[in-house]
């Protein structure tokens, strides 16, 4: 009798096989999606194949449909810095730190067209590392500038653009930290696009905030301008713009 009473209450307290079933069913589960997750988390580690420069393998890195490719490159206080692009180099990213690094940064004057290129790039000596992305637009220039803020790039998100082919980088205030050096045509009073482009040029200069500093005098040609097209402008050459 007693057998009889120890076997039932051994049956009662077991789960029903169904629910073991289920259990079994719900670890397996679990453990296949924590081994997906796993295998299909980028790494950022791996090391680059055939010693070639590999982008990082990040949501912030991807170049639109196409894999990432090094365009350009400099090195700014040590610091290894790459502009990356897709094939045809109408979507870019701003990489500090070589190809483990996390520090990707989106390059958004490709929205308005601007093909980046090997000459897309300028990062200038400072003790503060700027750099300055630009391309072809519209007849003339398109930049934006990226400053290094604590471990990531910072922008203020505003685009350059020159009518006369020249954006560029240059301490123009002596004050040992970049500015934007932005070449136009003084094109008041003139009635036509054609016309703009025949009107003089001068070097309209931005902080790296975006505030307008001043400009230089107005010049026949951009040729005329001191190292064109790389600009220099010095502190005593800026007046109040026009």
């Amino acid at each position: 009798m007693s057998s009889v009473s120890s076997a039932r209450t051994r049956s009662a307290a077991r789960p029903p096989r169904p629910v073991l079933v289920t259990v079994v069913l719900a670890v397996v589960v679990a453990v296949g999606s924590l081994v997906t997750a796993a295998l299909l988390r980028p790494d950022a580690a791996r090391p680059a194949r055939g010693g070639l420069s590999m982008p990082t393998s990040t949501a912030n890195s991807g170049c639109g449909d196409d894999p990432c490719r090094v365009v350009a490159s400099a090195s700014v206080n040590g610091m290894p810095v790459e502009l990356l692009a897709d094939a045809d180099g109408g979507t870019g990213r701003l990489r500090a730190g070589g190809p483990s690094s996390g520090s990707v940064a989106e390059v958004t004057i490709t929205a308005m067209g601007v093909r980046l290129n090997r000459d897309s790039l300028r990062c200038p000596p400072s003790d503060t590392p700027v750099c300055l992305v630009r391309g072809p637009h519209d007849g003339g220039m398109a930049g934006e500038v990226h400053v290094w803020r604590g471990d990531s790039w910072r922008s203020d998100q505003r685009p350059y653009f020159s009518d006369a082919g020249s954006v560029v980088l240059d301490d123009a205030t002596g004050d040992e930290v970049p500015e934007v050096v932005v070449v136009r045509h003084e094109c008041a009073g003139t009635d036509s696009a054609a016309a703009c482009q025949q009107a003089p040029v001068l070097g309209e200069v931005f902080d790296l905030g975006g505030r307008q500093v001043g400009c230089t005098e107005t010049y026949g040609s951009p040729g005329s301008l001191r190292d064109w097209p790389e600009v220099d402008v010095e502190s005593y050459e800026l007046t109040e713009c026009p």
